[in-house]
């Protein structure tokens, strides 16, 4: 077994990384994330499946082509496999993607 926290909570705290995998298999994969105040994620696409995003922490804007959606803690988006998206952190977050 394997636990820790995401949110500063009773289990050792992952810490200030960028990107952190959390669990890889069967072409799954689950990523913890945490951007800073005006970051931002160029426009991509990922295939083989939808893309789910939970934001834990913080507040950004999200766009899927021309569509923007603003997004904070408790907020979740999914993309379609192949919907090319960005996204700006407009305050410091913390965000799970499946993929």
């Amino acid at each position: 077994m394997k636990s820790g926290s995401l949110l500063n909570g009773r289990h050792q705290a992952l810490g200030p990384q960028k990107g952190h995998v959390l669990l890889n298999k069967d072409g799954q994969r689950i990523i913890y994330k945490t951007l800073e105040a005006g970051e931002t994620m160029p426009t991509h696409h990922h295939d083989g499946g939808d893309v789910l995003v939970v934001v834990l922490a913080g507040r950004l804007s999200i766009t899927q082509e021309e569509q923007t959606v603003d997004v904070e803690a408790g907020d979740y988006v999914i993309f379609p496999v192949g919907a090319p998206h960005s996204l700006v952190c407009h305050e410091a977050a913390r965000i799970v993607i499946y993929r």
